[in-house]
């Protein structure tokens, strides 16, 4: 885990290492909310709203298989039971279709898995359990909202 800039904590990403340039989910100090993807039970990097890779590219950087993709919004970040960052939902894409609405990520294992939990409605259950959680677990949450899902094979 690195730290930087006093209470900033930064957990390293150890996702889907796409779209290039694109920021590490778990940074509460990246400026810009941004999106990512979901597959494989790993996060891509995030990248801005306006900035939705073409299907295309997300072809060749996602292969497809027998997976559900998920594309997410960040919400917050909380880490150690302390928020660490959060993310106005100002020119946030509005979810399409019947979804859980919100996800809790949490990083990489030693075996190299993320774990995604689904979370409670309205946000602000969404956000207390992503706190509650990260103080017990003493690590990284990751609150997402849930924009899009797609059977990817």
């Amino acid at each position: 885990m690195d730290t930087s800039g006093g209470n900033d904590v930064t957990v390293a990403h150890r996702g889907i290492d796409w779209p290039a340039h694109g920021g590490n989910p778990f940074d509460g100090a990246l400026p810009w909310p941004g999106l990512l993807y979901w597959a494989r039970e790993q996060p891509s990097r995030v990248f801005p709203a306006d900035r939705v890779p073409s299907r295309d590219e997300l072809f060749r950087a996602i292969p497809m298989g027998y997976t559900t993709l998920s594309l997410l919004a960040r919400i917050a970040l909380y880490h150690g039971g302390r928020q660490r960052g959060r993310w106005p939902e100002e020119n946030r894409p509005t979810p399409r279709g019947p979804l859980q609405p919100y996800q809790l990520l949490l990083p990489a294992t030693g075996k190299g898995r993320h774990l995604r939990l689904g979370a409670s409605w309205p946000v602000r259950f969404a956000l207390r359990d992503a706190e509650e959680l990260s103080a017990r677990a003493g690590g990284a949450v990751l609150v997402c909202q849930v924009l899009e899902f797609h059977n990817w094979h």
